[in-house]
């Protein structure tokens, strides 16, 4: 057999057909995984405001990027030296134990942060939310589980859409608590005429 440069060296004597995506198990791990880029990027649009508003820096503004600096990298760096020992966890003790903790610990840790009025707090549920949110490696891990050979490209292709979607989420969401810090009576007033106005219409019916 005559062989030139467009010949495959490996023939494919049977295609493999694509197994189709097991969209409902995907879909859950996917939207699972929307908690890493949100938790990671929402204290964005607000960190320096309340870095000021804490007195953190004694009224010098030129620290604020310094301190917020600070819990933002925090957050990334536990994470990094956490991911693979919920990776090797998940691998003995299975992958929804894991998942589960560490989706817990992330709700507290953010809502720690939120309470927080001294530096050190922030610092800690920051710390805390970077720990339990390195099991976003364990969730490419389900993915690998669920996908197989014929489809896994595809499956992982979807992990950075989630990511910038997520980020872009986490921004929004950031950006409207800030709004919400600024202009409480604004908003209040608002959310009272919302449910005033549902209130006359159930009466109504």
């Amino acid at each position: 057999m005559a062989i030139d440069g467009s010949t495959p060296l490996l023939e494919n004597s049977q295609a493999k057909t694509k197994t189709p995506l097991p969209k409902i198990q995907l879909g859950l791990t996917l939207f699972v995984l929307f908690s890493e880029p949100m938790s990671s990027q929402y204290i964005f649009p607000f960190i320096n405001q309340l870095i000021r508003e804490l007195g953190v820096t004694g009224g010098g503004d030129r620290k604020i990027g310094y301190y917020a600096g600070v819990i933002e990298s925090l957050f990334f760096v536990v994470q990094a030296l956490t991911a693979l020992c919920w990776s090797r966890l998940s691998d003995s003790v299975g992958r929804k134990p894991v998942l589960l903790v560490g989706l817990a610990g992330l709700s507290v840790s953010n809502l720690c942060f939120g309470l927080s009025k001294e530096f050190w707090a922030l610092v800690a549920s920051r710390c805390i939310a970077g720990a339990f949110n390195g099991d976003v490696s364990e969730m490419k891990s389900i993915i690998g589980d669920i996908a197989d050979t014929t489809n896994m490209a595809r499956a992982f292709a979807l992990i950075p859409i989630v990511f910038s979607i997520g980020t872009s989420i986490a921004y929004v969401n950031g950006f409207v608590w800030l709004s919400w810090a600024k202009n409480q009576n604004f908003f209040k007033t608002i959310i009272a005429l919302l449910l005033k106005e549902l209130g006359q219409r159930f009466t109504s019916c």
